[in-house]
């Protein structure tokens, strides 16, 4: 069987994209990490026997495809959740740990605080009906109050109403 010139370059241009295609998949499978290989390794084995149990057969080839593809899709659709679950979870640990070290550098825990307490609504903070308490209600209040809730307090006092009042006894309270 003779192959024209026009259509031996056609494959080989389509066989060429298939490649680097492929690199492309490797390429960003390794970085998923091994399962993601693993899963694109089945793939292409599914792919490779229906292929060769398809022979020359034309339209039942195109079927075997599609079962592999399917069976693919199947795995890929097992395997990624669970990878996806693993990722997260070692992502919440690991940022967790950051968190904690980032919170013993003097100033961050406070930092994050007040930063907390600066998005506070009235009912999250420590102190009850906070708003329609008066300076020396407040004040008396305050004396009871943990360095951390005593920073989400100054954080919400000083976005709202900030008294100075409020924020000198915040103050001889931290020293």
């Amino acid at each position: 069987m003779s192959t024209q010139p026009g259509k031996s370059s056609a494959i080989e241009h389509t066989v060429e994209r298939i490649r680097e295609l492929n690199d492309r998949i490797v390429t960003s499978a390794k970085s998923s990490g091994n399962e993601a290989i693993e899963t694109y390794e089945r793939m292409l084995e599914n792919l490779a026997e229906a292929q060769e149990a398809a022979g020359d057969r034309g339209a039942e080839w195109v079927k075997e495809f599609a079962r592999a593809q399917a069976a693919f899709t199947r795995q890929l659709a097992q395997a990624f959740p669970n990878l996806l679950e693993r990722l997260t979870s070692r992502g919440k640990e690991i940022g967790g740990a950051a968190g904690d070290q980032l919170r013993r550098v003097p100033g961050v825990s406070r930092a994050e605080n007040l930063a907390k307490g600066s998005l506070a609504r009235e009912d999250e903070l420590p102190i009850a009906n906070y708003d329609d308490l008066n300076v020396n209600e407040i004040g008396d209040r305050l004396e009871t109050l943990s360095n951390v809730d005593l920073d989400k307090i100054e954080a919400y006092e000083t976005r709202t109403k900030n008294r100075k009042t409020v924020h000198d006894k915040i103050s001889t309270l931290r020293d």
